[in-house]
């Protein structure tokens, strides 16, 4: 397949001569067309649809923002629509915002993992327009690490949070448009309108695409960071670094107290084919050890993705926690009740399978049971083969 012949869902939505009214665009920096032209610049001049407001997920609309950080209401500073923030003191659309709409618009590159908290801004979108009764249209963009493969663990009952709003598995395996047929057939709302991109295929790699990749979130500067994401951001509940701050976050990995050669001793030959492991040393610039010498390992993969990405995480979590008994913790953060760990891996037994040092085979074996339903019921809403 040419990579010429792919394209965003975003164009067919603005091709539609049906189409009219005014829109709320619910999007951020990576909302642009195959040639960096952001959708709100297209919409603004475009004939039919006239762009009201804006609605940005957490880090901002221009995807800026640091992580789990409030972020304030605004202007766009050329366009003149005012920017509602929808990661903050509340975090869903109100009836004020939506009753003058049309027709509400998402446009997200997402990269596929329930704790990224763009599909919790989805779905709140979703139920927030069901009740007052406006369409919503999903501009479909790909899915970076792929869309064929899904690992658990599930989320369990109790463990909701916003990094766990949406009851998939960790790694789902659907695009943005996928996703939201899936939520709302089984939530009861309107099925949106999902615009499919032109010319994809859930295997596809996003670096063979042709396109160029905009950063949804400030730590998520490429596709080779989405592909360790699903298992190294499992990171930020413990006392390490995941890398915030780092030229190489999620793949950048350790802390002052890491002894770099004992982990990768402990690693040995736990590497999955065509990733590689090693030593290194950084000082975050901000996030978790800001500003301090930190020790650790440095990931990288000869594929554009990583096949079991989660397990991999856990295998170098474990390899960690090995290598360093009694040092490594797993935090809990102001306000809450649960160690941030759980709340990431939706349950609280991986957890404690890790500090009980159960063979992660066992641990992984029951995170994919879980996964058993939804992995059928998904194929159901697949808009690509």
């Amino acid at each position: 397949m040419p990579e010429t012949s792919f394209d965003y869902g975003l164009e067919g939505f603005l091709a539609d001569p049906q189409l009219k009214g005014r829109v709320g665009l619910v999007t951020n920096a990576s909302g642009r067309d195959r040639h960096g032209v952001h959708i709100a610049k297209r919409l603004a001049g475009h004939p039919r649809l006239q762009l009201v407001r804006l609605f940005s997920p957490e880090h901002g609309f221009w995807s800026n923002a640091p992580d789990a950080e409030d972020v304030e209401h605004t202007v766009h500073p050329t366009l003149g629509v005012p920017i509602i923030s929808l990661f903050g003191p509340r975090q869903a659309p109100t009836r004020q915002d939506l009753e003058d709409l049309d027709l509400i618009v998402y446009d997200i590159q997402d990269v596929g993992v329930r704790f990224y908290t763009y599909i919790s801004t989805l779905r709140n979108v979703i139920d927030s327009a069901a009740a007052l009764g406006r369409p919503v249209h999903v501009l479909d963009r790909p899915n970076p690490i792929g869309g064929h493969i899904v690992e658990g663990p599930a989320l369990t009952p109790g463990f909701e949070s916003f990094v766990g709003h949406v009851a998939v598995p960790l790694r789902y395996g659907l695009t943005p448009g996928e996703l939201a047929r899936w939520y709302a057939s089984t939530s009861g709302a309107p099925a949106p309108i999902v615009w499919p991109c032109r010319g994809y295929r859930r295997r596809q790699p996003f670096t063979g695409l042709g396109v160029p990749w905009t950063p949804p979130s400030p730590s998520m500067p490429d596709p080779a960071t989405a592909a360790f994401y699903p298992g190294t951001c499992l990171f930020e509940g413990l006392n390490v670094s995941e890398g915030r701050g780092t030229p190489a976050p999620f793949r950048m990995l350790g802390a002052p107290w890491v002894n770099a050669d004992r982990w990768l001793a402990a690693l040995g030959n736990r590497l999955p084919k065509g990733v590689s492991a090693v030593r290194c040393e950084f000082r975050p610039t901000f996030g978790t050890f800001e500003h301090q010498a930190c020790q650790g390992i440095l990931l990288r993969s000869d594929s554009p993705t990583v096949d079991q990405a989660v397990h991999f995480g856990l295998e170098v979590i474990q390899s960690l926690m090995r290598s360093h008994p009694g040092q490594v913790t797993f935090l809990t953060r102001a306000g809450d009740t649960m160690p941030f760990f759980d709340r990431l891996a939706g349950n609280a037994w991986l957890r404690e399978g890790l500090l009980s040092d159960v063979d992660l085979s066992e641990l992984m074996e029951r995170a994919q049971e879980e996964c058993t339903a939804f992995c059928q019921a998904r194929e159901r809403f697949f808009l690509y083969d």
